[in-house]
């Protein structure tokens, strides 16, 4: 049964607010299986001491900003059994220059000592302390705090949260910072989450599923007492736009009816984020709600399991969750020698030593056979390491006692290329070596040792959350895995969808699904398609076109997806003339700073109509002919729901005026600058006989979802993008 919302209970601990240093900070526990695993309440009120979000560290999170030497109090009433404080700790690494100084190299911020105590009718206990020295690079990181309470069940007392500076004397201020506090109810029985995405991990490159190299014997030993999904298929080929939809149920996940896992968490249940790849710390760092704490940087496997290790540490046994994100199977390849050495063949005629990073040449066939053997090797030794430190994951979530009480899921938001289709890298096609990927799920009660050879979808991946936490679903194209793995048949089999919908040059706009026994990609660029009968063909090396037994079949099925886009997003419009037939070339571009306009999809477009995806998926260019009483529309969405569009048309080589451009139901002329925002761009225009003129519409067809403004990419995020093979 879904768990019930978090409410007053008789054996919570009964709320005080106690001011201290111009905060209020109120810590609740709760108790009872039906109620919320742990619950805080903080409001601050003296521009002195604040709770804003922070960036330090790598981290992105809440927190309590203070400087030394401050105090923060919180008062409880009869502390439940299982409680345990729960916060972060951390000082940054230098200290702000003042304006006077302005231009002088930033000095070291001062030690700071914190402390936590809890004080029971006027006798104090020291509960923690611990110096932090942001010149220390080991302290250069938040410190997960954890405590039992177990010593004070029952009692009640106050809690006071204090900093000192070190050395008081020291230049510029002790700045300190702290999670909002928690107090968690450990008793509870509720299961806790470890969600694992690896990225661009190959389904067929694990043990488990019958390869010949030793790559992954921990995540074999860990299949074998768990669930394998054997036909499992991201929704997209890179890792936009397959995590977010892993993380929220919805193939369509920035037009989707529900917040997906953030949602589920709430504030009831600690939350963390560790991952290494820039995408997926943009889109974690704007789900509002959102983890607790998202930690990302240039991460490598060992260091993301002993940060997770550290996490998991301060949890205790409460009920927790934590998802981490993989990236060492990615490009560039560098796993430590020890690794990288694992599969090669020494002898071999090769330039290419013990790490690959030129995505590029390997996409202009620089390489020879050799070298590509090479790369495939490097490319496991790095799923060897990998292997290795999810191991280490493991083994210490058992020796905490947690393994039995956590729904461990480990996947892969897309897999990777190894010349399958004559190319190397992901992004540019929808063949199953970039769909197909591993999916182990360990249930807390059922499906240890299962395999299950039915088809299943990453977007399913938040259902069966929901479910095992006790959570209604929110809407999604999801569906639970649990009934699969306790061995129920399903009425209906699922259908896998999937689509590019960030598309590039290198990366077009494509469509497929699939079926156990057959799959059908469409090529937006062109309207073709693509049909394989899997069961002859697994390899998909033979395309049976339109004229397939399965294609039309097939198609609905893929117009059933898109039709979810129906009544949404951005449309253009290009009505021809009622003389004669035009050629024409449009220019749809996002300018100022750019936004990925996603989904771009061909509704109105005869065979010879041509859409081309331009770099930074923020503009593409359709060309075509428009007989008389033709039209010609597109659709697409733009990402953040903000931004400046640009549109340039040409008919018959001339350049048509910009105050050519028509808006919204209500025909607004306007020039060929838009803002996406504007209300004019609301509704429909309604379909005019033809003119002896090519009519150029846009419109919005829904209301917008809340513009939010698009993640600034600095230059050191862009040249790690351009490190992990993202030259566009």
């Amino acid at each position: 049964m879904p768990r019930a919302a978090a409410r007053p209970s008789t054996h919570a601990a009964a709320i005080a607010l106690t001011r201290a240093a111009g905060i209020f900070v109120a810590l609740v526990a709760l108790a009872g299986a039906a109620e919320a695993e742990a619950a805080l309440l903080p409001v601050t009120l003296d521009p002195s001491v604040t709770r804003e979000a922070v960036v330090a560290h790598g981290t992105r999170r809440e927190a309590i900003v203070t400087t030394a030497p401050s105090a923060i109090r919180a008062r409880v009433e009869a502390l439940p059994a299982g409680a345990r404080l729960l916060t972060a700790i951390a000082v940054p690494s230098t200290t702000a220059v003042p304006a006077s100084t302005a231009g002088q190299p930033a000095t070291a911020a001062p030690p700071v000592r914190f402390r936590i105590l809890f004080d029971v009718d006027g006798a104090s206990t020291t509960l923690y302390e611990r110096v932090l020295d942001g010149a220390d690079t080991r302290d250069q990181r938040w410190v997960d705090v954890g405590i039992s309470l177990a010593a004070f069940q029952g009692r009640s007392g106050t809690f006071s949260f204090e900093t000192t500076a070190v050395r008081p004397d020291s230049t510029g201020p002790a700045a300190a910072w702290w999670a909002p506090p928690l107090l968690g109810s450990c008793a509870l029985e509720g299961p806790s989450l470890l969600l694992v995405t690896i990225d661009a991990l190959r389904a067929d490159r694990l043990g488990s599923a019958g390869y010949a190299r030793p790559t992954t014997p921990r995540l074999d030993a860990f299949a074998a007492d768990a669930t394998r999904f054997t036909r499992a298929f991201s929704g997209g080929p890179k890792t936009v736009p397959s995590v977010p939809q892993i993380l929220t149920g919805n193939y369509f996940y920035w037009q989707r009816p529900g917040r997906g896992l953030a949602d589920l968490l709430g504030v009831g249940m600690p939350s963390r984020a560790i991952v290494n790849n820039p995408y997926v710390a943009v889109f974690l760092r704007n789900e509002r709600p959102g983890f607790e704490a998202v930690h990302a940087g240039d991460l490598d496997a060992r260091a993301i399991t002993s940060a997770a290790l550290r996490y998991l540490t301060a949890a205790g046994r409460c009920p927790s969750a934590l998802y981490l994100h993989y990236l060492d199977t990615h490009t560039p390849y560098h796993a430590p020698p020890r690794w990288a050495r694992r599969f090669i063949d020494r002898k071999a005629a090769t330039t290419i030593g013990l790490a690959f990073d030129d995505v590029t040449g390997a996409w202009q066939d620089r390489y020879q056979d050799a070298d590509k053997r090479r790369i495939a090797d490097l490319y496991d030794g790095s799923l060897a390491y990998t292997d290795r430190q999810i191991g280490r994951l493991l083994r210490g979530l058992a020796r905490r006692g947690r393994l039995d009480r956590t729904l461990v899921i480990v996947t892969a938001d897309h897999g990777e290329e190894l010349w399958d289709h004559h190319q190397f890298f992901h992004g540019q096609s929808l063949y199953d070596e970039l769909l197909h990927v591993p999916l182990l799920v360990r249930f807390p009660s059922v499906g240890h040792g299962q395999v299950v050879e039915h088809l299943v979808r990453t977007v399913d991946i938040v259902p069966t959350i929901a479910e095992v936490l006790g959570h209604a679903t929110a809407g999604g194209d999801g569906r639970s895995l649990r009934p699969l793995a306790a061995g129920a048949a399903e009425a209906e089999e699922r259908t896998a969808f999937a689509l590019v919908s960030s598309a590039e040059p290198r990366t077009p706009e494509r469509q497929a699904v699939r079926t156990t026994g057959a799959k059908l990609v469409r090529n937006v660029a062109d309207g073709q398609l693509e049909v394989y009968d899997l069961a002859s063909d697994p390899k998909e090396k033979r395309n049976l076109g339109p004229a397939a037994p399965d294609a039309p079949a097939l198609l609905r099925t893929l117009d059933g997806f898109r039709a979810q886009l129906d009544g949404k997003g951005y449309h253009v419009r290009l009505r021809g003339r009622s003389d004669r037939t035009v050629r024409y070339a449009l220019d749809v571009t996002s300018i100022g700073t750019p936004v990925p306009l996603i989904a771009i999809d061909r509704l109105t477009l005869e065979p010879d109509d041509l859409i081309e995806f331009k770099p930074r998926a923020s503009a593409f260019s359709l060309t075509g002919t428009l007989a008389p009483g033709d039209d010609d529309h597109v659709r697409f969405d733009v990402l953040w729901g903000v931004g400046t569009l640009k549109l340039a048309l040409r008919v018959d080589g001339a350049k048509l005026p910009e105050s050519a451009l028509r808006l919204g139901a209500r025909a607004v002329p306007a020039f060929a600058t838009v803002d996406v925002t504007n209300p004019d761009l609301d509704g429909e225009p309604a379909l005019a006989p033809p003119a002896d003129a090519v009519t150029l519409e846009l419109w919005r067809a829904s209301p917008p979802a809340t513009a939010a403004p698009a993640p600034a990419l600095d230059d050191a995020t862009r040249e790690r993008l351009r490190q992990l093979g993202y030259v566009e």
